[in-house]
Parts: C-alpha cells; structure tokens; sequence
C-alpha cells in the first residue's frame, strides 16, 4: 500500500551536521534533513537554513525555505559565499562591553550596515553595553552619544549585577530577538540572567549531542510561548564582513550620510578622495563623526576587495 506523508511548516530552532530541528505550531519537534544535495533558491550561501527560517518539510525532509522577512548574515571570506547567521528578526541586540575586551565600534558599525539588506522587512539595531559593572570611559562614552544622536536605542547593563535586565525583557517582550556579539562580551551570561529558558535550552542541546559544556558554534533559537516571540542565541564572531551590499551603495547603509548619497559633483562619486563630494565635505564642516567616515572608508575598500576577487570588478 502506498503511503503518502503531509506537508507540514515549521520554524527551524537549530541545525547540527545537516540535521535540523524544526518546531510546527502545536510545539512538536521534528528532526530533519535537507532533501536533496541542495536545496532549492540556496545555491550560492554558506548555510542553507538557519534558526528563525520557516520551513515546510515531509516525513523528516525540508523540501522548501519559506521567504524570509528578513536575515542577520555576514561575508564569509573563506568560502567567498553569504553565511546566514540568523532569520526572520525584529531586532538585533548588538552586544558590546566597554572594556575585556575592548569596545570596538567598527563592529557596530558593519552590523549596523548590514541591517539594510534587501528583503520585505528591515529589523531594528539595538545596541546593548553590557559589563556597565566595570565603569565606562570618556571615549565609549562620547561613540555611545553619537549612535544615540543617529536614533540608535542603547541598553547600559550588567549581566552581574542585574542593571538594566528588567528595560531589556520588556522591549524584548513578544518579539524575535537575535543577541550578537564578538566572543568575550558576556553574550551568553547576559541571556542566561536573561532568560532561564535559554540556559535550560542549551542544557537540553548539549547533552542530546554529546557535546558536554556548552559552547555556542551555531545560532540557536528558544521560542518564548507565555509572550510570544523569542530569542535566537548566535555564536560568537570574531570579525564581520558586510555582505550583499555594492560598493556604490555603502554609503546609503551610513544612516548620517545617506543624505548625502547624489549631491556631489561627480554621480560616480565614491566619496574617499574626491573633490566636490558633498560626504567628505560634510565630514570637514564636522557634520559627520570623523570616525564613523573612517568606518565607511575601511568597508568601502573591503567591499572593492571582495568585488574584485569575486567578479574581477576593478575599482579606482
């Protein structure tokens, strides 16, 4: 007798090896693979499925990837190929500490610029200062201000002490919320005192993969079914790459410097050594923080790099 298996949609909590646990909406598990070598509309990416996707899948096979309403990705410089790191957000808690380790804004900023992908749906960048504990110097202090004069929302807490914890779980509440970070921010220790669903999660996970102390090396998901929404824990990075963005374009990802974008004096205007560019000249007026320019000018020639390894796209 023939048997024929139900289509069924998921949102897919995490993957380890090619296997995926998918979540249906009366909160079964389901374990599965991809069907096929390569799924379908996911060619030219490091990962096919990430936490946060919808999947539609039968009997344990993902035929289909739902279109995302939006993606947290980076460059992945070694496989020259987009990496999704997490899906379908409506915010990005960008966590930063000002000190062990350093605070490093070049960071925030290509996460910021990574934002402005091209899908349906934008997530919000939240900025998220954590470690607060060990005092705030006069330099993160002044970087913090300019982000806040752009319209940034930043959260000083201490996963330690608790400051800050409770304006987190109320913003957070009923939403998707993906928490990145570089390694050694307190990422993790922030979504335990966060949460104790994550910390249980990724108890559950570790011991079901016989991987003992948990260690995050991919993105994982916790839906939170009291409130709705939930939380996607994603590994640590320990650099970024701007990804799906042309060089021409960067400089509508700089939210300050978007205005900008079509008043110069040359429409090719690459806005690094030009005369007669409106950028560089709002950036001597002191219009444009001087080292957010600098963070547009170091993306800017990645980005000439990555288009001339890729597609021998040569820039001047």
């Amino acid at each position: 007798m023939e048997v024929f298996f139900l289509a069924m949609q998921g949102t897919v909590l995490f993957g380890i090896n090619n296997i995926y646990t998918v979540r249906t909406q009366d909160k079964a598990e389901h374990l599965c693979r991809i069907k096929g070598k390569v799924l379908k509309g996911c060619e030219n990416v490091y990962n096919p499925i990430t936490a946060g996707d919808q999947v539609e899948f039968e009997d344990g096979l993902i035929t289909a990837l739902m279109p995302r309403r939006n993606a947290f990705t980076r460059w992945n410089r070694k496989r020259f190929m987009s990496q999704i790191i997490a899906a379908n957000l409506d915010i990005l808690f960008c966590v930063a500490a000002p000190s062990e380790p350093p605070f490093r804004p070049r960071f925030l900023d290509k996460v910021i610029a990574n934002s402005c992908r091209k899908y349906s749906e934008e997530y919000e960048v939240v900025l998220v200062l954590n470690k607060c504990d060990l005092g705030i110097g006069e330099d993160v202090a002044e970087r913090l201000e300019v982000y806040r004069s752009m319209g940034y929302r930043i959260f000083q807490v201490s996963a330690k002490t608790g400051e800050g914890l409770e304006e987190i779980r109320s913003y957070a509440r009923g939403r998707v919320c993906a928490f990145a970070g570089q390694s050694g921010v307190g990422k993790s220790s922030l979504l335990n005192a966060l949460s104790s669903q994550v910390s249980r999660r990724m108890g559950e996970v570790s011991k079901k993969y016989n991987r003992g102390r948990h260690v995050t090396n991919y993105a994982l998901y916790v839906p939170d079914d009291l409130n709705g929404g939930g939380i996607i824990d994603t590994p640590g990075i320990r650099e970024i790459f701007v990804d799906g963005i042309e060089p021409e374009e960067l400089i509508l990802h700089f939210k300050e410097m978007a205005p900008y974008f079509g008043k110069c004096s040359f429409s090719t205007c690459t806005h690094t050594v030009e005369k007669g560019c409106a950028l560089r000249e709002a950036v001597e007026k002191g219009l444009i923080y001087p080292d957010r320019y600098e963070a547009y000018l170091r993306t800017y020639s990645e980005l000439t790099d990555q288009a001339a390894l890729i597609y021998g796209k040569e820039y001047s």
